[in-house]
């Protein structure tokens, strides 16, 4: 362990060097342990060394390793370097840290052989940058104190060279002491860092004073009157002034000068001879009434006289935060009351990913791949699940999705062997097994059609890691017209997408993302092309199916078995007002500003639906990208491997600031293109929100944009943990925004009284947002529910399924939703009110009784008391059969369950087929 010099060493040292021949001021740190190492420094924890669990802070004769995860480091010079390598250690309890090599004060000699710069050699190895941010960092205080800087302050160094690179640090012509602080935090053992050749010494060059801003972006909230932009000096001329120009710099910016700032021209600031003091640049900051989004400008040092500017430090990103923004306006004529969160089985080995409901036996089915099984609940008129029991799944492979449909429970199971084919298993309300077919690679979602007839399962068909085996995506659907007892393998067709091979170039035109397999093997459409949900029409007779990380939604005719579309949904543009966005997760403030950068929507699920005779698509735009070993597209923005395009982004600098877009995870795979190896347009994952598309012809009805993150920001409760993880720790506040934020990853609709709802859940944040949808092109938000801790790591976490259960088919006698929940594996009972009139029928309340018989029925004419117009839905509440001035219902060809007839006139009365 190195010790500081004893002090009579220090001033021996200090006395040769003062009264000798004419040496110039030198000490020096070689971490040699020898009488040449002359410049004392203390250790900030001791020294450690713990190989076992390479846990270095000591000096040693090498760190890390050679090979495909990095570059190990040897000595600059000498025998020995200082290592840094996993510093989150036993000696700390495993807590990230702070490091530092405090090196001792030293006296500045005068005259022509003092010492004029402090310089030291460093080397990285991908340290991270997340939201625990490893930090390599310096700091130079010209006094002989004992007290630091804080952390923030201090200069940080390239955290991956892999090489070494020097850093020297000019004293001062006025400076009467020097001492340096050598600062690192990290943990992963993966990461390593090391420092040698520490000198206090005289260079024979000239020293120029240097100019830099004090930090690359500044936020000031818009009432604040002003904003204060530093800039310092290092090295000040003792005999001239300094002056360097500030710009104002046009391409980068959304501020408006003049409305939201004044800077009506370039500014000049001078420091005069021997001045070591920051200037200050102050610009006044316009207060206005309007609701917007953080907009910021960009300033830039220029023309320099007398001085240089340092480099990387010579543009500054300015945010003026927006102080009118207010909750988006709820309707609140629908609210959700949580009336139970079942949890079945401790999180972290169980999980509920999918969960079923069967009204014909008020049962709950969920999937929870986890821990292996298939959990049977009941659901009494409390709403309060209870428990039936739990089917061990993994004799037959890995349960990913269940439905449920009269006492027949289907599950989608993905093979050991995840590339090859999957099944369907079959069993009985209690759990029994009944029989098992075979579907495509990796089916990942099941859902029967409304009318009960068919079984269809969206086969995500993913390769392994190494592309060595990639499947065809495909749809699998079951004939179940006869049921459960009819169905053999005879009874599955798999509908894949080889029609389209040869057709990428013109498929890649469209928009739609092809990009899979490798150089050498690159995949076919069928491949490349990855389904991940289904949703089925009304009338039973189309499948919608999307193809997330290929930002595409098909269209597959039930009757023909044949896709008779492949449409691409589009990119959000985050440049445009209305698509902001909260992309660092370094900024303590939210700021949800526009960015030139655009995201991919890649719906995760999908839901159909119909207004007046038309039908929507809804989808959650929640984002995925491929991370294999063979093909990883994710990078962040700011990564040296990123580059971006000089004339495209001519502030390429700023944009790659971790407090600007730095931090953003964007794709690799698109936006160079012009094939030059540069990136000219940035693409990142997932919409952060939901869209409305015309079923017909793929049209874009509506785009929530930025609501769900505005949603979440503003919301009263839960603003506290916005873009928080669904980690099962302490939610960690902004920690997804340089992700895909909020992730909305599941959708359902259901019909109550005379309106369309859609609900929407947020996989990150948690909970769920409910619009009304009876004007497709402008939905209405109505409420947003969480129910998650905002401290600590409990309550529900990580919605995925979602199941609206009309009131006709509730125990309750009430609508209700279900969450399943997968990272708390617990299955969430809202119950649904209605507030208000019914707004489309003002009959309605006083519409003559409606009556059906025979009822129940066996599949066969069912008599109305009265002639009625209306619509018969089915237990999830979609319309299953349309009437006009109908006397009679025809129910052949509907499968088992119960179902819902609504008049126009507001009657409504339920009916059970058997």
């Amino acid at each position: 362990m190195h010790q500081p010099l004893p002090k009579w060493a220090s001033l021996s040292v200090l006395g040769l060097l003062l009264h000798g021949p004419a040496l110039a001021q030198t000490l020096r740190q070689g971490f040699e342990s020898t009488a040449a190492d002359t410049w004392g420094f203390t250790a900030t924890p001791a020294t450690y060394n713990f190989p076992s669990l390479s846990d270095i802070w000591a000096p040693v004769a090498n760190v890390g390793t050679t090979g495909s995860s990095g570059v190990q480091a040897v000595p600059a010079a000498g025998a020995l370097l200082w290592g840094m390598q996993d510093l989150q250690n036993p000696t700390n309890n495993d807590q990230p840290t702070w490091h530092y090599l405090d090196f001792a004060p030293v006296a500045i000699q005068s005259g022509s052989a003092a010492a004029n710069q402090v310089s030291f050699r460093f080397f990285s190895n991908g340290f991270d940058s997340g939201s625990s941010a490893d930090s390599l960092a310096y700091t130079v205080v010209f006094d002989n104190g004992t007290t630091w800087p804080a952390t923030k302050t201090y200069t940080q160094l390239s955290k991956d060279t892999r090489a070494y690179q020097t850093v020297t640090v000019p004293v001062p012509a006025t400076a009467t002491h020097v001492r340096l602080r050598l600062a690192a935090k990290q943990n992963g053992n993966d990461d390593w860092a090391a420092w040698d050749e520490v000198e206090l010494g005289r260079s024979t060059t000239a020293v120029v004073p240097s100019l830099r801003l004090a930090a690359a972006t500044a936020v000031v909230n818009e009432n604040a009157g002003t904003v204060s932009i530093p800039v310092s000096i290092t090295n000040p001329s003792a005999t001239g002034a300094t002056t360097v120009e500030v710009a104002l710099v046009p391409g980068l910016g959304t501020a408006t000068a003049g409305p939201d700032f004044t800077y009506a021209a370039t500014q000049t600031l001078t420091f005069p001879a021997g001045a070591t003091a920051s200037q200050t640049l102050t610009i006044p900051v316009s207060e206005d009434a309007l609701a917007e989004g953080a907009e910021y400008f960009t300033l830039r040092l220029q023309n320099p006289t007398n001085a240089t500017l340092t480099a990387g430090a010579t543009e500054v990103l300015v945010y003026i935060n927006d102080n009118d923004g207010i909750a988006p306006a709820r309707t609140r004529n629908l609210v959700l009351n949580r009336l139970a969160s079942y949890q079945n089985g401790a999180s972290g080995t169980n999980s509920a990913e999918i969960v079923a409901h069967d009204p014909s036996t008020q049962r709950l089915y969920v999937a929870n791949s986890v821990g292996g099984k298939l959990d049977i609940l009941s659901l009494p008129a409390s709403g309060v699940p209870v428990a039936v029991g739990s089917i061990d799944i993994k004799p037959y492979g890995g349960i990913n999705s269940v439905a449920v449909r009269g006492g027949v429970v289907a599950c989608a199971i993905e093979n050991a062997d995840p590339q090859q084919n999957g099944s369907v298993v079959f069993f009985d309300q209690n759990g029994t097994f009944l029989k098992q077919v075979t579907v495509g690679a990796m089916p990942d979602m099941i859902t029967f059609s409304p009318n009960g007839q068919l079984l269809l399962t969206a086969n995500e068909g993913e390769p392994k890691s190494d592309y060595s085996v990639d499947p065809e995506g495909s749809v699998s659907v079951i004939d179940f017209s006869g049921g459960v007892a009819g169905v053999t393998q005879a009874s599955v067709t798999t509908v894949g997408f080889a029609g389209y091979n040869g057709q990428a170039a013109a498929l890649r035109q469209q928009g739609i993302r092809l990009y899979g397999g490798t150089t050498a093997a690159p995949s076919t459409v069928a491949q490349d092309l990855e389904p991940e949900y289904v949703a089925v029409s009304s009338d039973s007779r189309t499948a919608y199916v999307t193809i997330q990380e290929n930002n595409a939604i098909a269209t597959l005719d039930l009757t023909t078995k044949q896709f008779t579309a492949l449409r691409p949904v589009g990119y959000q543009d985050h440049s445009q007002a209305g698509f902001a966005l909260d992309a660092s997760d370094q900024t303590p403030e939210i700021l949800m500003a526009n960015w030139p950068i655009k995201g991919m929507r890649q719906p995760d699920a999908i839901a159909a639906f119909e207004v007046a005779g038309q039908r929507y698509l809804l989808t959650a735009n929640e984002g995925d990208a491929r991370e294999y070993s063979a093909l990883t597209e994710a990078v962040r923005l700011g990564d040296a491997a990123y580059p971006l395009d000089a004339t495209r982004f001519p502030q390429a600098s700023l944009l790659k600031n971790a407090q600007a877009l730095g931090r953003l995870n964007v794709t690799n795979r698109l936006g160079d293109t012009d094939g030059d190896g540069d990136f000219d347009e940035i693409y990142a994952f997932g919409g952060r929100s939901f869209s409305i598309f015309n079923a017909t012809s793929g049209a874009l009805v509506h785009d929530s944009g930025d609501l769900l993150e505005r949603l979440t920001s503003t919301e009263a409760t839960y603003g506290a943990i916005f873009n928080a993880s669904n980690s099962t720790g302490n939610p960690s506040r902004k920690n997804r925004s340089d992700d895909k934020g909020p992730e909305p990853e599941g959708v359902t609709t259901g019909v109550i009284r005379d309106t369309v709802y859609a609900f929407v859940s947020l996989e990150r944040i948690g909970g769920v947002a409910v619009f009304n949808l009876n004007d497709p092109a402008q939905p209405r938000l109505v409420q947003y529910v969480n129910n998650r801790s905002l401290t600590s790591g409990t309550g529900d976490q990580g919605p995925e399924g979602i199941v609206f259960i009309s009131g006709s088919n509730s125990p309750t006698g009430q609508p209700l939703l279900l969450l399943a929940n997968e990272v708390s594996s617990t299955v969430s009972v809202y119950g649904i009110q209605t507030r208000g009139p019914v707004t489309a029928t003002a009959s309605a309340h006083h519409a003559a009784p409606l009556q059906l018989y025979p009822n129940p029925t066996q599949q066969g004419r069912v008599q109305l008391s009265r002639p009625v117009s209306g619509t018969l839905h089915d237990a999830l509440g979609r319309p299953v059969r349309t009437l006009r001035k109908a006397s009679q219902l025809e129910t052949a060809g509907l499968a088992p369950g119960v179902y819902v007839l609504r008049a126009e006139d507001g009657a409504s009365s339920k009916l059970v087929v058997r």
